[in-house]
């Protein structure tokens, strides 16, 4: 069967330390529950609530205002110990609630309540998923009505485009959710197509995933609903970064010509955000516990775990058997870093960090043998000691791996180079901004140079400079 992929660069990402995908299972609840007052966008938003208040789960605690904010729901029942300033989890500093579990629960081991929400109007089905807090849960946090507003004086059809492409083996809580959760994930679909105003729904799905593909639209056929909607599926390309919004959308633009479906607006959306839609309208609950890949090669035991939002990490690896040896530090006597996110684009937080809406995977990994190993081969092979040297200086070998993975058909190499002796000029802005930020370059870089991280934050000036 045809499929469709980007024609240059990325590569086939593979990792031992990632944990299994067929199955998950459910986290104990957190005695301690650490919950911020904003959105991963830096929105804040309000408390509604107060220090020493007893509380109970999924009661509203902070309200949104305004774009890019949300409302906060607590994960567990208990009493609000404090507010503390939280700083490790982004750029910004919020305020986060510090929740401790006690009390009874008025979602866990209740028969769920399942309600009707075809009759529903679209104002109505927003208003469900603006209460309950409902953002972008595999993408940047965004509030999921922010996004719809941008399509509410579209003329041309729209299209809701559903990511299941699974090019990083990191992304297993998404497949695990989309297996669990096949119904919920495809109801939530035609909630949102509803919400947004699609009138086509699409499932862009990775072209070794045929059975999952298959249980997605068996599921379509079995849900009365769907028959409103235009609904199809096509296999994209399983190299990184074939998830990334540019790639896919590149990637049905092709689809959209080949098939003659008419052009228009395009909603990319993940079934991490499918499912939370679903549970806000059809459960009315909000975004309370989410799937959640926890690995590392320091972890014993990687698994995909359904853990309430604000967990600690700590808790989360506990609950894979802790750690098998002391996970690598920036120093000797730094305290372990873990990140969230995945190996490519992790982001280095505390074990203290709470889980997040957004958080798909969690990993730490052991300590580095790179100098055992410049031991044991430098006396034998003379060039190994030289490109050891080299990479524990960070100098650049002049490989040219970078070049060859970039799906955006750059010179990561050369760029990084005029950035770092101060070489930016005006041509290099129309360079900078065609980078997709995916990592492939460092990751492929022998030397760990900080090409993307550096291109990015690049792109940004560049961009402040023209405005």
């Amino acid at each position: 069967m045809k499929y469709y992929s980007f024609s240059k660069g990325g590569f086939n990402f593979e990792d031992r330390f990632a944990p299994a995908r067929e199955s998950s299972r459910l986290a104990f609840l957190p005695e301690i529950a650490i919950v911020p007052l904003s959105t991963e966008t830096g929105a804040r938003s309000y408390p509604v609530v107060s220090v020493g208040q007893h509380i109970e789960e999924g009661m509203l605690i902070a309200r949104g205002q305004g774009s890019g904010s949300a409302n906060i729901h607590s994960p567990i029942p208990g009493k609000l110990l404090k507010m503390i300033k939280w700083e490790p989890a982004a750029p910004f500093i919020s305020d986060a609630f510090v929740i401790r579990l006690e009390g009874s629960f008025k979602k866990l081991g209740k028969p769920e309540t399942l309600h009707e929400w075809t009759e529903l109007n679209r104002f109505e089905i927003e208003t469900l998923i603006n209460s309950n807090g409902v953002i972008e849960m595999d993408g940047l946090g965004r509030p999921l009505c922010d996004i719809f507003s941008r399509y509410d004086a579209a003329r041309e059809s729209i299209t809701l485009l559903v990511r299941c492409i699974f090019d990083d083996p990191w992304f297993a809580a998404d497949y695990t959710l989309c297996k669990e959760r096949t119904e919920a994930v495809v109801e939530g679909c035609l909630i949102t197509a509803k919400a947004a105003g699609a009138d086509r729904i699409v499932f862009a799905v990775s072209s070794n995933e045929k059975e999952l593909c298959n249980l997605l639209l068996k599921a379509v056929k079995q849900n009365e609903a769907a028959a409103q909607f235009n609904i199809s599926a096509f296999f994209t390309g399983s190299r990184y970064p074939q998830h990334s919004n540019f790639e896919v959308a590149s990637v049905f633009s092709r689809y959209e010509k080949s098939e003659n479906l008419p052009a228009g607006k395009t909603i990319i959306l993940g079934p991490a955000t499918m499912a939370a839609v679903y549970d806000a309208v059809v459960m009315r609950i909000p975004p309370l516990e989410r799937y959640v890949a926890v690995g590392g090669s320091a972890v014993k035991h990687p698994a995909v775990i359904k853990a309430r939002i604000g967990s600690r990490l700590r808790d989360l690896f506990m609950e894979c058997g802790g750690f098998r040896c002391k996970p690598e530090s920036a120093a000797a006597s730094a305290p372990p870093l873990t990140a969230t996110g995945s190996p490519l684009l992790g982001r280095a937080v505390s074990l203290d960090e709470p889980l997040l809406k957004t958080s798909r995977g969690v990993f730490a990994l052991a300590p580095k043998k790179r100098e055992a190993a410049m031991k044991t081969f430098s006396a034998v092979f003379p060039i190994v000691k030289k490109i050891f040297t080299l990479m524990s200086e960070n100098v650049c070998i002049n490989c040219g791996e970078c070049r060859n993975v970039c799906p955006a058909k750059l010179d990561p190499e050369d760029i990084y180079k005029r950035i770092k002796n101060g070489r930016h000029d005006d041509t290099m802005l129309p360079l900078i901004t065609r980078c997709l930020g995916c990592g492939c370059c460092e990751a492929s870089c022998p030397s760990k140079l900080p090409l993307c991280a550096a291109i990015v934050r690049s792109t940004f000036k560049g961009a402040a400079c023209a405005g």
